[in-house]
């Protein structure tokens, strides 16, 4: 009987790492998409292509 929790143990650790996996490739998208955006509005270096006062 004891194998039988061995593995129930061994599939939940495996759901749980195939979850983190797929949060962690979902949190790398969303910093990615924001990276972007923030380099289409000029970049983090305190201009801003679309406020510039001309």
């Amino acid at each position: 009987m004891w194998f039988l929790q061995v593995i129930m143990v061994f599939i939940i650790a495996v759901i749980i790492f195939v979850g983190g996996m797929i949060q962690g490739e979902s949190q790398e998208r969303e910093h990615q998409r924001n990276k972007h955006r923030l380099e289409r509005m000029g970049g983090t270096d305190g201009t801003n292509k679309y406020m510039r006062v001309k």
